[in-house]
């Protein structure tokens, strides 16, 4: 029973395994080739990804490579390349391109190695954007000629450096705007990095080089006080000025303007100093030269200058031995020297000056005798200088001042004696002194002085022949015979010492004959007694000046036809005519005693003529108490002016 259960069992398998045979042999070919594929692919991309996630192990670093497995490699590149660095990048591609282009996993290291070359120029391009040209054209040459990026590499480096002259280009023409101090240009042209297709050109040098014109704006300010300071002119604002600029650093944008401020100044200086040379400013100039600053780079000018005002000094002196020595000073200067020929004038000049020196020291000796001869003999030998020797113009002065003392000597007596005769103050005692000072002619050491004498003794003639009759005028007029006054003092005729004194009195006698005859005129208008005359008369009055005798006549004939004038408005008031009573009393002048009274009545009859008011007009038969009063006091005003 067993026995034929275990021979059964086979034979109800093979049947079943068969039957499977059976069933796969009726796929097609073409399913069982497109299996074989896909289970192949699959297992290769199972094994490399678990190549490349293999933990990393230390033995990258001690395996010897000729006889390392590509997986091995493959594996060992990609921890290279997970550096993140160019040269462990280009040590991953060294490491699988050692393996045979037919390689089964060729592709996939293809791939790789093309990735890690764009991670390379992407580097590249990182220094570039970083400012850093020539490092990312070092890193973007590194990648091998073999891969496919190597195509753009080049394209690349020409791409960075056009941009990178553009940048410098633009950055070359701030800095020449900068250094002429085209602020607002410069500025427009730092603009332009902004559109720089590179990070550093268009943010950190952008921002630098606006800080750099702000920068070289301040210092060009710095350099308008020295501009000032310039402007102002002399040696110590010159010498101020290039301190200022020379403040300015050689690196600083402004520094060119500094140094045209600090040229200029220079200019200045040498020809102020030139002009010191021409002058024989000796000392000045020995001043000025110590004070220049050894940047001005004028230290053989220095040197020549100093010896210049050295001789100079010397031969200001004025000896013989002095002159001498300058001329030996000057020697000193050589033909090479910039102030060769100026010096060999001075010396032509000091040479020529020695022999008139010589004249001049002898007229000197001569003249210190004082006498009338010594004078003479010390003049003739100054004389022998010629006009066109250096020292004429002294020796000139040497004379005419010996020629004052000589005309002292000789017309002192002449002049004392003139004041002896004018001593007694007579008329014939100051005739004879005025003819004695004529002597004197003109341009003589003493004509001023005789000059002013003959004029106060002449005055003092003309005053003892005229007092006479200007005091007979003055008596006339103190008796207000005024015409007869004029007559009198006219008789001292124009140029007489007290003939302004004359036309003074006269004038104010004619001024008290006017005013008599304007007094009697208003007198005169005034007898007609109506409105018209006496405002007429008031007017006439009014024009004489209270400076005169007939200034106290005036005020009482001004007051009494004043309250004439008063008392007709009132009477016109009376009748009711009050706007003609205001007329008249506004006649009144301001100057007279009438005037109050007549503003008092003024107001009184404005109210009156107010409608609103209504009151009794006064009686003709009543009158102004204060008119009457004052008509009293002035005689009334029916008598006789």
């Amino acid at each position: 029973m067993n026995q034929s259960t275990k021979q059964a069992t086979p034979v109800k398998e093979l049947p079943l395994y068969h039957q499977w045979t059976q069933k796969l042999s009726h796929f097609p070919w073409q399913v069982w080739a497109l299996s074989l594929i896909v289970v192949s692919g699959t297992v290769g991309f199972t094994a490399t990804s678990l190549l490349l996630r293999l933990p990393k192990s230390p033995q990258c670093v001690r395996m010897f490579w000729p006889i390392a497995s590509a997986s091995t490699r493959l594996y060992c590149a990609q921890l290279e390349a997970d550096k993140g660095t160019v040269d462990s990048l280009l040590q991953a591609i060294k490491l699988v391109e050692a393996l045979p282009s037919d390689h089964p996993l060729r592709h996939d290291i293809n791939r790789l190695v093309e990735e890690w070359a764009v991670s390379i120029l992407d580097m590249a391009e990182e220094k570039f954007q970083d400012g850093k040209l020539e490092q990312a054209i070092e890193i973007a040459r590194k990648i091998p000629a073999n891969v496919q990026v190597y195509r753009v590499v080049n394209e690349r480096i020409e791409k960075w450096r056009g941009i990178w002259e553009d940048g410098e280009e633009i950055f070359a023409q701030v800095e020449e705007e900068l250094r002429e101090s085209n602020w607002n240009q410069a500025f427009r042209e730092a603009v332009k990095l902004l559109s720089i297709e590179n990070t550093y050109w268009a943010t950190n040098k952008y921002d630098d080089t606006i800080k750099q014109i702000q920068l070289a704006q301040e210092e060009s300010s710095q350099l308008d006080t020295a501009y000032q300071i310039l402007r102002r002119g002399g040696i110590d604002n010159w010498l101020a000025a290039i301190t200022e600029a020379e403040k300015i650093s050689p690196k600083s944008y402004a520094h060119r303007e500094a140094q045209n401020l600090i040229t200029k100044a220079k200019d200045k200086i040498v020809d102020y100093i030139d002009g010191l040379v021409n002058n024989r400013s000796w000392q000045a100039l020995l001043d000025t030269v110590e004070r220049l600053p050894e940047t001005l780079s004028l230290s053989d000018y220095v040197n020549d200058w100093k010896t210049l005002a050295s001789a100079g000094l010397e031969a200001d002196q004025g000896t013989v031995e002095n002159l001498k020595t300058a001329v030996t000073t000057l020697q000193e200067i050589e033909s090479e020297r910039p102030l060769y020929e100026k010096a060999q004038e001075l010396v032509t000049r000091w040479t020529v000056e020695i022999e008139d020196v010589a004249h001049l020291e002898k007229a000197r000796n001569l003249a210190q005798g004082g006498s009338i001869n010594e004078l003479n003999g010390a003049i003739a030998s100054a004389q022998l200088i010629a006009s066109a020797n250096p020292r004429y113009q002294e020796a000139q002065k040497e004379i005419r001042d010996w020629t004052y003392k000589i005309q002292l000597i000789e017309d002192q007596p002449v002049l004392d004696q003139a004041r002896d005769l004018s001593r007694s103050d007579t008329i014939p005692a100051l005739t004879e002194a005025i003819a004695q000072a004529q002597q004197i002619g003109k341009n003589r050491a003493l004509s001023g002085e005789a000059q002013q004498e003959i004029r106060k003794w002449r005055f003092s003639i003309e005053t003892q022949e005229d007092q006479p009759l200007l005091d007979q005028a003055i008596s006339l007029g103190n008796s207000r015979d005024y015409e007869s006054a004029i007559r009198a003092a006219q008789q001292i005729r124009q140029g007489k010492s007290l003939y302004q004194e004359a036309q003074t009195k006269i004038g104010q006698w004619r001024r008290e004959t006017r005013a008599q005859r304007n007094l009697q005129e208003a007198y005169l208008i005034a007898d007609a007694r109506t409105p018209q005359a006496l405002v007429s008369a008031i007017s006439v009055v009014r024009r004489i000046p209270s400076s005169t005798d007939a200034s106290s006549q005036v005020q009482q004939a001004l007051n009494r036809w004043a309250y004439q004038l008063l008392s007709i408005a009132q009477d016109q008031a009376n009748r009711a005519l009050l706007q003609e009573a205001i007329n008249l009393a506004r006649m009144v002048p301001a100057e007279s005693t009438a005037y109050q009274s007549a503003i008092a009545q003024i107001d009184i009859w404005k109210k009156l003529l107010q409608p609103a008011v209504t009151q009794p007009l006064p009686q003709s038969s009543q009158s102004n108490p204060l008119v009457e009063t004052n008509y009293n006091n002035y005689g009334g005003f029916n008598q006789q002016n």
